[in-house]
Formats: structure tokens, sequence, C-alpha cells
């Protein structure tokens, strides 16, 4: 097999494993689960859940039965429930052989289930997507009311001072009292940081497993996870002022050395970073020049010395020094966004 030599993410999975302790340390009584949706935000399912159920965690959530699935033949002996629930075109038996808890959603959902007591129902308590609405509570058939899970997702958590927080928390509570004896999940990341009241009996944080804790009071020792690099192609060194990229919107000064790295919004480096990102090169902070390429984006290398400006140079684009969070914020957007957007051609890599 060739040497591989192109963009590539780093995955520490230690480092998730780690942060699920720490997650899991914040909660009293509730378990801990772990959401491993849209491939673990894009950083790899399989091997996510597999360094997880590693560090204890026996409940994993995900949006699709084929997520389920493919989760199902890394771990075999945890609970795997389908936010999306059963729907349209597929069968109960597509459950039920796997070991999959659907995560029923309306009347119809229940109705055609036909079989309560191995899936789990959503309440919307405000967030006007998915989930049985109050109304619909008062026609439930007798079986809903003997499932192994409740579960209503927070609006809101990432602002602990939101007033909606306490809305949701003080309806779910009272939705409860329909469901006696029966285990209740509402806290995502954020809401595992607001506090115990709102844990119950099974947490499900996703994104803070992964690094993303912009919004959220976690302790400061939850780890980054990622380092997202990319190589150098080729480098100009400026014999006069020259504009750089698409639209001449920099100039860049004579006697600058420009490195062409592989690494563009193709691959999800967002044009609307451009101006404000930066990288690092051999422990070098380096600024991104000029707009942001579909496949390549120019940096100024000129601090890097002269004799670590080799063929073998990498730029460093999220990593410990500038985390998933910082470069959401600089992107207008939240970490789920950045990772979920990273590209096929970036070689996923899992230490």
């Amino acid at each position: 097999m060739e040497a591989y030599f192109g963009p590539t993410i780093e995955i520490d999975l230690a480092a998730i494993a780690r942060n699920y302790g720490r997650i899991k340390s914040q909660l009293s009584k509730a378990r801990c689960g772990a959401v491993v949706k849209a491939n673990a935000y894009g950083l790899g399912a399989e091997q996510a859940a597999v360094a997880l159920h590693n560090a204890g965690c026996r409940d994993f959530f995900v949006a699709t039965l084929e997520e389920g699935l493919r989760v199902r033949t890394r771990v075999k002996d945890a609970a795997i429930y389908v936010f999306h629930g059963f729907r349209k075109g597929q069968q109960p038996q597509d459950f039920i052989a796997h070991n999959l808890t659907p995560v029923l959603n309306d009347i119809a959902q229940i109705e055609a289930w036909n079989n309560a007591a191995s899936a789990a129902l959503h309440i919307d308590t405000g967030m006007c997507r998915l989930g049985l609405t109050p109304d619909d509570l008062t026609r439930l058939p007798p079986i809903a009311r003997t499932v192994p899970l409740v579960l209503s997702h927070l609006a809101c958590a990432s602002d602990p001072a939101h007033p909606k927080n306490k809305e949701q928390l003080a309806l779910f509570k009272q939705i409860l009292n329909r469901f006696p004896g029966i285990p209740a999940s509402f806290a995502n990341s954020s809401g595992v940081a607001l506090g115990s009241d709102y844990h119950f009996d099974l947490a499900r944080p996703g994104r803070a497993l992964y690094g993303i804790t912009r919004g959220t009071t976690f302790p400061p020792d939850m780890e980054n996870v990622v380092t997202l690099s990319a190589p150098v192609m080729q480098y100009r060194a400026l014999t006069q002022d020259e504009t750089v990229g698409y639209g001449a919107t920099t100039v860049a000064k004579k006697g600058s050395v420009l490195a062409t790295v592989e690494f563009g919004y193709a691959d999800g480096f967002m044009r609307s970073l451009a101006g404000k990102v930066h990288g690092y090169a051999a422990g070098v902070r380096v600024p991104v020049v000029g707009i942001i390429s579909m496949d390549m984006v120019s940096v100024d290398v000129t601090a890097v010395p002269a004799h670590l400006r080799t063929p073998d140079l990498r730029i460093t684009f999220i990593g410990k020094e500038q985390p998933i969070d910082v470069i959401a914020e600089m992107a207008g957007t939240i970490g789920y966004e950045v990772f979920t957007g990273l590209g096929p051609r970036i070689k996923r890599i899992y230490i």
C-alpha cells in the first residue's frame, strides 16, 4: 500500500473515553450514554462506539436505522436507540433482529410498531420538532405506557440562564407522572452541565465527548480529540508584491513565502474562515492568505524557519493550539457543523 500524504484527521479515541469519564463523573445517579449519530459527528461511529464501550458505556444513540446497524456490528451487548424511530418502508424485524430500539415520535409510529415494550417514546416539551405532543399523550394506546424509556430534548441548554430550560423541565416532570416507574432521559451534553435536576435516569451526551464544549460549564480539563492537518504542495517566495487567490482580495508583500496547502472547502474548510483563520506549522502560527479554494488554500509561512520549510511540512488547522470551538466561532457556526462537514477525502487516523 502506498504511503498517504494528503490531509488527515487524527482522532484520539483515548481522549474520547476520558471525556466520557469526566462527563460520567458529573452524574450522581444517572447512567451515562453516548450519542454517536452522524458517524459520531463525522469522526467515526464504529471506532468511537468501541472506545466508549470499553470505557463502560452501555447506551448509545443514533439517528437512523442504518446508523444503528453499523454501530451494532461493533458493539454487541449495549442498548442502541434510534432517534428517528420506525419509519415508512421499514419492518419491525429490521430492528428486532439486531436488538435496536426505535424512539417512537408520533401516534402513527406507535400504531405501526405495535410492540411498544421494545421501543422508547419521545415527548416534545418545547423543540416543536419530532416527538409526541402533550395532546397526543391523552390518546396513547395502553401498551405505550410500558416502554423502557421516555425521553425529551432540551432546546436551550447551551444557555444555562435561558428560561426555556426550566419551562421544559417542569413540563417533562409533569408528563412523567403519566409514566410511573419508567426511566427517563432528558440531558444532552449541555443538559448534564445544567445540574442534577436535569439528569433523570439516563444522560446522553454527544458533542462534549468529541471536545465541543462551547456553551457548557464543563470543567476546563475536557480534552481536544482531533488534530487536522494538511500537507504543503508547493512553496512560493515572492520577489514582488502579489495578489493571492480568487478575486485578488489579498496582497502578499515582497519577501513573503507562501505555501499552497492541500485543503479546501470541498474538504469542509469553510470559505467564511478566510481572513480570520490561521494554522500552525512546526509550532509557528501562520495566517491563511486570500480566499479558500475548493481544493487548496494559501498560507503565509514566512515566519517558519527556512530549514523547516520542507516538502514534508504539514499545516495543522484543528488541534490543541486551535481547538474545534475556536474554529467554529471564527466561521460563525458551531463545532457540530464543522466536524460533520469534514469531507471524505480527509483520511481518518485513529490513535
